[in-house]
């Protein structure tokens, strides 16, 4: 690991990258916080390592550093929105503001988009509906790597759930899961740590066949999480993003990582306002009984506690933004490089130890 860099070094870092690729300073600015606001929960899949397909996305013309879409239909509390190929996180954001928009009107919101691209972690979108008093579900399409149970052919993405609810302990409770055994980027991620093997039941190669050699895994197949029932989960995913959004879906979605293509992804929002159903305090209560009654449980030998969904994640932010976040030198050394070629500093690590 290279030396941990601080939240604001890294983001500033990361607009600087996108600002010199002529992405406008306020959607430049989103896209860091983005992405940084996922190292620091320890999602480093979705983390500043998203930068280098984005980089090349902007450079090949591929996405509209620009754009940020367009609502095409709205009814009641339905709407419909075209992102024109803009940064996914700046449709994203987009979405999200109808979204609280129209749950404050209607109780509930259904955002639906299509033509967007990469919008980082689905939790940095759901988090921000729950912030603002709403039951959120976020999802999204992804460009084909991996065959449907039990086939050999990509066929779907890694296709993201997300949900996050109102009244949680320091967004302690957040569930933020592919539906994948894990997300391509954490296999990506472990390439840039110099690791070599992977936990065995991640990924296949190209034949299907179990392997934990992780350059074979990358040149193969991520698998379905729990085999039938993550294709199943995928397929919901597909539909709830795509199916309503009328765009690409499975193999007419574009690849992240080719750089040469338009990818056309798609996103779904949903947002229910708590306090049509019951008072927010009441809400709040009742999940924090919930939450303690699962943390009461005796944990399995080998285990020290039972943790809540996105505990880890909010335990990690709280380390990160103490002691910075480790950046793995492979990976820095591919954005100073890039940086290097359109003319912006590399970050400063931290000084000493503690320090930020």
């Amino acid at each position: 690991m290279h030396h941990p860099l601080t939240a604001a070094t890294l983001t500033e870092f990361a607009q600087a990258l996108l600002l010199q690729s002529g992405v406008p300073k306020q959607n430049a600015r989103l896209v860091a916080d983005s992405l940084v606001a996922a190292n620091l929960r320890g999602v480093d899949s979705h983390g500043i390592q998203m930068l280098l397909p984005y980089l090349d996305q902007l450079a090949a013309g591929t996405m509209d550093p620009v754009a940020a879409g367009v609502p095409l239909s709205e009814s009641g509390a339905c709407l419909l929105y075209d992102g024109q190929n803009g940064i996914g996180q700046v449709v994203a954001a987009e979405c999200v503001r109808h979204a609280l928009r129209l749950a404050r009107a209607h109780g509930v919101a259904v955002v639906s988009a299509r033509n967007s691209n990469h919008f980082g972690a689905a939790a940095y979108w759901a988090q921000q509906l729950a912030a603002e008093g709403c039951y959120a579900i976020v999802t999204s399409n992804a460009s084909p790597a991996v065959p449907p149970w039990p086939g050999v052919e990509p066929r779907l993405g890694t296709n993201p759930l997300c949900m996050a609810v109102p009244g949680s302990q320091e967004d302690a409770w957040l569930l933020d899961m592919a539906t994948t055994t894990v997300s391509l980027g954490k296999m990506h991620a472990a390439s840039y740590r110099g690791e070599t093997t992977l936990p065995a039941g991640w990924a296949t190669d190209r034949h299907g066949v179990p392997t934990t050699h992780l350059a074979t895994a990358l040149a193969g197949l991520p698998t379905p999480i729990g085999g039938y029932k993550g294709t199943g989960l995928a397929l919901m995913v597909e539909l709830l993003s795509a199916g309503l959004s009328g765009g690409p879906m499975s193999t007419d979605v574009g690849s992240l990582r080719s750089g040469f293509m338009t990818l056309g992804i798609s996103h779904f929002f949903l947002a229910i306002d708590v306090s049509r159903f019951q008072a927010p305090e009441e809400f709040a209560a009742r999940l924090g009984r919930l939450t303690g009654n699962i943390k009461s449980t005796s944990p399995a030998p080998g285990h020290d506690e039972v943790l809540m969904t996105g505990e880890p994640e909010c335990r990690t932010r709280s380390e990160r933004l103490r002691d910075g976040i480790p950046i793995a030198d492979a990976l820095l050394d591919s954005l100073t490089a890039r940086a290097r070629i359109i003319g912006v500093p590399p970050p400063e690590p931290i000084a000493q130890e503690g320090a930020y």
